[in-house]
């Protein structure tokens, strides 16, 4: 079974979770294309890290809205217990380490298809509700994507997640 990204439920609803988020390192491969496609680029040179250096694959692999405009930041979460000053530098220069403290966030789940409209849509619903707890965003919204490629569409566990500022 593959390693997940570590959290805690703090709050449970019917359509949504607030979360808190343990502290990891992720491995990043920043790419401009579109949305539902930049995914697959990025794939490739964050395997090649993990596999030069031996690192168990993880689960979920996070996208988000880069800097710059067309941008998408794509990241494996590394395993728990790694930590940035011991981990190797990547030799492809695509791919940076960065730590990410811990974080509250909400989060939606959902089974079916990696379209990025679907997960637009999610992170509008999403986006209301942390404005009706009384909530501010604390950064961009990232997908998560659990499951590999192969796996039937109606079966893939997604999620949008939002960071909530303290």
């Amino acid at each position: 079974m593959t390693e997940q990204q570590k959290y805690r439920v703090v709050d449970y609803h019917d359509d949504f979770e607030i979360r808190e988020y343990a502290p990891c390192v992720i491995a990043e491969v920043t790419m401009a294309g579109e949305a539902s496609k930049v995914g697959n680029k990025a794939f490739g040179p964050l395997v090649g890290y993990i596999s030069q250096n031996k690192i168990a694959m993880t689960s979920p692999v996070i996208q988000e809205k880069g800097d710059a405009s067309g941008e998408w930041n794509v990241a494996f979460v590394l395993p728990e217990g790694q930590e940035l000053k011991q981990l190797p530098t990547p030799r492809d220069s695509r791919v940076s380490l960065r730590h990410v403290p811990e974080q509250l966030c909400i989060a939606a789940t959902w089974s079916g298809s990696w379209k990025y409209s679907e997960v637009e849509k999610r992170i509008e619903v999403l986006s209301r509700k942390l404005v009706e707890l009384g909530f501010h965003s604390a950064g961009e919204p990232r997908w998560a994507r659990y499951d590999p490629p192969w796996k039937p569409w109606f079966a893939r566990r997604n999620e949008v997640i939002i960071p909530i500022a303290t």
